[in-house]
């Protein structure tokens, strides 16, 4: 994962007059755990959370925080990853731009003491290690954050689960059908297919196709292969019916299309 740090610190104190206010956020993604009690600022609505709430900002959100009883003490790091990668964060199952809490605050002790050291140790470069502590610190963070409820946790979870699995089929469509989708989630194809369209806003075979569809314009235009051969890489039994399913998508043959682009 790239992610690359540009500012942390472990257990940062800030006196009572202390209030930061960043109305046109941050050009990096700020993830902070506090260890008092703050009041946070989100778009119109003003909370007051308790000890170990922590917040991922996304680049440009409007940061707004301050202690609820004056002095407070908190962990950040501050870093970016690449402008493709936006949606790093459903890796480790983590709300953007909104409050969440975790179990205690010795979680992520050891990584934000390590990244603080390492960033003011200039002798040697840390990029690496850097980078390290910081992925350690994200996924401690997801292993003990706290859900309101069962019920809310359950759906994150199964949320999570549904997103990775979309990567996969997004990377490697020929390797899946949506039968083989809902048996990997335990459902009937029905049930599971309620569930893919409730999160995503289309069914898995719609999802299925188009994925199926951007291999093989991806292979059609960075490859010499034959539109025989595509058929084959994607999957399909027969050639006929690869032509077909990619006209019907395009409005083109494969051949015509790689014609009209070369």
């Amino acid at each position: 994962m790239n992610i690359k740090l540009y500012g942390g610190f472990y257990k940062k104190s800030e006196n009572d007059e202390f209030r930061i206010s960043i109305p046109e956020g941050t050009f990096e993604w700020v993830l902070l755990h506090f260890y008092s009690p703050m009041v946070i600022t989100l778009g119109e609505r003003r909370i007051e959370t308790q000890a170990n709430a922590c917040i991922l900002y996304r680049p440009g959100t409007p940061q707004d925080y301050y202690g609820r009883f004056g002095k407070f003490e908190n962990d950040y790091i501050r870093f970016r990853t690449p402008s493709w990668d936006r949606n790093f964060y459903k890796d480790f199952n983590l709300p953007v731009d909104e409050v969440f809490y975790v179990r205690d605050s010795d979680i992520i002790k050891t990584e934000m003491q390590n990244i603080t050291w390492l960033l003011t140790d200039k002798s040697a470069n840390h990029d690496y290690e850097l980078t390290n502590n910081a992925i350690k610190c994200l996924k401690k963070l997801q292993a003990a954050r706290i859900f309101p409820d069962q019920k809310t946790q359950r759906e994150s979870e199964q949320l999570f689960r549904l997103e990775q699995l979309r990567d996969e089929i997004r990377h490697n469509p020929e390797k899946w059908t949506v039968h083989a989708m809902s048996e990997n989630f335990f459902l009937t194809r029905s049930h599971f297919s309620v569930l893919y369209k409730k999160c995503f806003g289309v069914s898995p075979a719609q999802d299925l196709k188009f994925f199926l569809n951007e291999k093989a314009i991806a292979l059609l235009l960075t490859s010499e292969k034959t539109i025989a051969q595509i058929a084959e890489i994607l999957n399909y039994k027969e050639c006929e019916n690869f032509i077909r399913a990619f006209k019907k998508m395009n409005d083109i043959s494969p051949l015509q299309f790689r014609k009209t682009r070369n």
